[in-house]
């Protein structure tokens, strides 16, 4: 839904407790600025969505024209099947029983939306998906806002189309990947070890998910096109 003053872009949030003045510590609805700040850039206006009952995604949803599916904590392999790994980090199975819904909502609507890092993966495991739960050497904080790597997109994509290139330099800030794919999810993007890095999804052309965080790399016109797509849609 189009509106006079411009699109509006939900940034899915997560709950974080934060202490007050007195020590009490109070849980918040928060996304990374990063978000905001590409959004902004993209000529959207950003709003944070919070984790709601599944009951009334639709109606959360039918407040703004396109969605980020953000980053965030490791995706309970319980959702998919699996044992918990060795090397699996802190989960947060509400928030997965959420965006879940939130990326099947936005699959059957076809409503434009950008998933990104994390929700790649809750994209792909809510269609029916798994995750391979740890592989070493993607956790390259020091380089959030460079090229730690190259991905290959392949020719003739939506993905290739809308960053302008087959091959891609992007950031690497997460330990899990895709395994399995699920319903319909269409492999577009790998990195240099085979890994999925880019998805399409067969039957709804505007959702998109990245494994990278183009967020932090919102300088390059390049990453900064996955936003700018939300709003040109």
């Amino acid at each position: 839904m189009s509106r006079t003053h411009g699109r509006v872009v939900g940034i899915i949030g997560h709950v974080t407790p934060v202490s007050g003045d007195e020590g009490v510590a109070i849980d918040h609805f928060m996304a990374t600025t990063a978000y905001v700040k590409a959004v902004q850039r993209a000529g959207a206006t950003p709003v944070i969505l919070p984790i709601v009952d599944p009951a009334d995604i639709e109606r959360l949803l039918d407040a703004v024209d396109a969605v980020v599916i953000t980053g965030g904590r490791d995706v309970d392999p319980g959702v998919y099947g699996h044992a918990p790994h060795a090397s699996l980090g802190p989960t947060d199975p509400e928030r997965d029983r959420a965006d879940i819904a939130i990326a099947r909502a936005v699959v059957e609507r076809d409503q434009p939306t950008l998933a990104v890092c994390r929700g790649i993966q809750i994209l792909n495991v809510a269609l029916g998906g798994t995750l391979d739960q740890h592989v070493d050497d993607h956790m390259r904080l020091d380089q959030y806002n460079l090229d730690a790597h190259t991905v290959t997109i392949t020719p003739g994509s939506r993905l290739s189309s809308i960053v302008g290139t087959e091959l891609l330099g992007v950031n690497t800030l997460h330990h899990q990947v895709l395994g399995e794919l699920g319903t319909n999810v269409v492999a577009v993007a790998h990195n240099e070890h085979g890994h999925v890095e880019g998805i399409e999804i067969d039957g709804a052309p505007n959702v998109l998910g990245v494994q990278w965080h183009p967020e932090f790399l919102r300088h390059r016109a390049d990453h900064l096109a996955l936003f700018a797509q939300l709003v040109d849609g």
